[in-house]
């Protein structure tokens, strides 16, 4: 696993997850003693590796995918801290998952875990993340901003400026109205759950908004045309 030193109380992990050709990249940033997202069951090692000798006061969830909370039951277990979900998504955590194939081979299945309903703000010694609903990737996914350092941690609302595929419960509309309302806050850099570190990333979010409204566009002209939506796919 990857560790990079944010500054020194923030540090981000990133770790390939799954079975060859199905590997991705995941990513954990741990902030003075507060996680973000808890990674993967096929790099659970890697994430005790990288929580040993660290302190840790509470986990924030950005939303209940498998590659996301992975690590979210072992945490509870061994570190007894308050792991943080969406409260619309603490029944579906509470139970092992059960994923289709192509999910369980890059990410694997994760164990239920007791999640903690999600606060308005978390509050450590040096920051003070605020959580923010942000459907679209997930109906109940949530985006953590410290306004004052300028980060925004996005789980996978951005993960890149195009997007290729999407989940079934995935909502482009809902993704639309999110982006646009973040563009209102003060940032620079976002944490990706996928993509890492990025620099200038509210003009990077400004230009994911603008391909979405470009398709979205192209998608209306074609209907107006009578196109079906397979014609149109």
């Amino acid at each position: 696993m990857k560790i990079i030193d944010i500054d020194s109380s923030f540090q981000a992990a990133m770790g390939n997850s799954g079975i060859y050709p199905f590997r991705l990249n995941v990513c954990l940033y741990l902030a003075d003693g507060f996680l973000i997202d808890a990674g993967s069951a096929f790099i659970l090692k890697k994430i005790k590796n990288f929580l040993s000798g660290r302190k840790l006061h509470s986990v924030g969830i950005t939303h209940v995918h498998e590659d996301h909370t992975g690590a979210a039951s072992w945490i509870k277990d061994t570190y007894n801290v308050p792991v943080y979900l969406h409260e619309a998504s603490i029944a579906e955590a509470s139970v092992d998952s059960s994923v289709p194939l192509y999910r369980l081979l890059t990410w694997g299945n994760r164990k239920g875990f007791e999640a903690d309903p999600m606060p308005e703000y978390i509050e450590t010694e040096k920051y003070r993340f605020d959580v923010i609903n942000a459907p679209g990737h997930h109906p109940y996914h949530v985006v953590f901003h410290e306004k004052n350092k300028g980060w925004l941690f996005t789980g996978d609302l951005y993960v890149g400026r195009k997007q290729a595929v999407a989940f079934k419960d995935e909502n482009i509309s809902d993704s639309i109205n999110t982006i646009e309302k973040l563009l209102t806050l003060d940032y620079n850099t976002i944490f990706c759950g996928h993509s890492g570190v990025i620099k200038n990333g509210k003009e990077k979010f400004r230009d994911k908004l603008n391909i979405f409204l470009q398709l979205r566009d192209r998608v209306n002209a074609l209907r107006k045309e009578g196109l079906s939506y397979e014609e149109i796919d």
